[in-house]
């Protein structure tokens, strides 16, 4: 079997329960990866930032050279809801917790995101160490909705050996 290593973020607003109206955007995020990938991370970093197209003229290229937050200020990252801790932070972390298969899947949320214009999607791969940047991807979002929002397809750049950049937004 080919070693290519990637990753798949599937973002739909059509899998699982609905929100309330009141709760602004939610994205179901269905992440598919291959095995070879595990053995390089611990944990997927998912972050929204504003006003993509200022980061790099938003090529996604070379935005996803380096880690997202030695790119922008703090105050540039869409507060998510967290709903373990119910507070708002700069990035959602979701450990490995795949469900088998070929290839493998992880089911993860982005709940109450609040609606806006020109954003960017990162999602960071980060490494065993925890302190490196092992893969990484990034889309731009034209527009969130309080309602459903369209599909978005990513496959992570996977970095072999890791950048040396510390990806972590929550320590």
């Amino acid at each position: 079997m080919k070693r290519a290593l990637a990753l798949v973020a599937v973002l739909t607003t059509a899998c699982g329960p609905q929100p309330e109206p009141d709760d602004g955007p939610r994205f179901d995020v269905e992440l598919v990866v291959q095995r070879a990938l595990l053995d390089k991370i611990s944990a997927f970093q998912v972050a929204l930032v504003t006003d993509i197209n200022s980061v790099s003229g938003g090529d996604c290229t070379a935005i996803r050279q380096t880690c997202i937050r030695d790119q922008v200020p703090a105050s540039r990252f869409v507060g998510l809801r967290n709903p373990a801790t119910n507070r708002t932070e700069p990035a959602r972390v979701f450990p490995i917790n795949l469900v088998a298969g070929t290839p493998s899947t992880q089911d993860v949320s982005l709940t109450e995101v609040p609606p806006g214009r020109g954003y960017g999607l990162i999602v960071e791969a980060i490494s065993k160490d925890g302190q490196r940047l092992a893969g990484s991807e990034c889309t731009f979002v034209q527009q969130l909705n309080a309602g459903a929002n369209p599909r978005v397809l990513m496959r992570l750049q996977q970095f072999d050996p890791p950048r040396s950049c510390d990806p972590r937004l929550l320590q």
